[in-house]
């Protein structure tokens, strides 16, 4: 069977690639749906989503309902009666009349291996757990949240200098072409859903601002992976000298740490600001005071005149 008629679900720059993607494929969208434009910035001016821009851009019809599930939506998805709906970090639950809409039900791009991290963070949590692979799955959508059937999942190294940022940029320029691989399969009959194992399944949860804070009381590689996690954007937050600061980048270094934990230890010319931790000291190379742009360790040092035996606080 042909599709003809897809209906494509999302918000964030993550969704982006496929979209674009599909718009140029006979796959393209005939109605884009996306959250509502939100407040942003310091005058809260209301901004539209990456994906209504895009979408906008694309000339695909758009609508951005506060309930996707309403009587109004579910009745507007029924005239055009979709064959097919795509979903990627649309950030709202479908409900069964919805779901059962399509001919081939709803699918879903999430960026993990499935059963592991179901959630809305599982891109942080592979790295806050210092995973090597990581990987897309797309997969039905049904009640239980990131459970339904399997129809395709890649693996993807996860690599030294990855961080939360390249590893997003690249699960979303991935992401679309393994969707565009499911449609394609999915019209000649050549794919079958897999049920996932739910007994191995792990859950990364929504991020709250306790996620951000940083621990120096914690061991050096847990303090990398949490960097790595949230770099380069949000951002891992410290505190210092009453002030947030955001450290993008750090390195472990082979020294055991002999001072109290977050205590600066050294500025290295060109490299960074050597800092100890609980086992090993480390160099924070990059960072990102509060209000100014990402810069390096060693010139925030130098504009800061920054003493040794100075302090980096847990979190802010």
């Amino acid at each position: 069977m042909q599709i003809k008629n897809v209906v494509f679900m999302g918000t964030p720059q993550f969704a982006v690639p496929s979209l674009e993607l599909l718009a140029n494929t006979r796959f393209r969208p005939v109605l884009c749906i996306t959250q509502p434009d939100k407040p942003k910035g310091r005058k809260r001016k209301l901004q539209p989503t990456e994906v209504k821009i895009k979408a906008q851009e694309l000339g695909i019809e758009i609508i951005q309902p506060e309930d996707v599930n309403s009587e109004d939506t579910i009745q507007k998805m029924q005239e055009l009666k979709p064959d097919v709906i795509i979903t990627a970090a649309y950030g709202g639950y479908l409900k069964r009349k919805i779901r059962q809409l399509p001919i081939f039900g709803c699918l879903n791009l999430h960026p993990s291996l499935l059963p592991k991290y179901r959630g809305s963070a599982p891109i942080n949590f592979a790295l806050f757990q210092g995973d090597e692979i990581t990987g897309n799955t797309i997969f039905k959508i049904v009640a239980k949240m990131d459970a339904g059937p399997v129809y395709l999942q890649k693996k993807l190294e996860i690599r030294a200098e990855d961080c939360y940022t390249s590893l997003y940029k690249k699960l979303s320029k991935y992401g679309a072409n393994d969707v565009l691989e499911v449609l394609e399969k999915l019209e000649k009959n050549e794919i079958e859903p897999i049920p996932q194992d739910h007994e191995k399944a792990t859950f990364s949860h929504k991020l709250v601002k306790e996620d951000f804070w940083l621990d120096w009381d914690k061991t050096a590689k847990k303090i990398l992976n949490k960097v790595r996690g949230l770099a380069e954007i949000p951002g891992a937050v410290a505190g210092f000298r009453s002030n947030r600061v955001k450290i993008i980048e750090v390195e472990i270094l082979n020294e055991n740490s002999k001072e109290d934990p977050g205590s600066i230890l050294d500025m290295i010319k060109n490299v960074g600001i050597k800092v100890s931790t609980a086992d090993k000291d480390i160099l924070v190379k990059r960072l990102q005071p509060a209000g100014k742009k990402i810069m390096t360790a060693h010139a925030f040092s130098l504009g800061a005149r920054i003493k040794n035996g100075e302090k980096f606080e847990n979190g802010f």
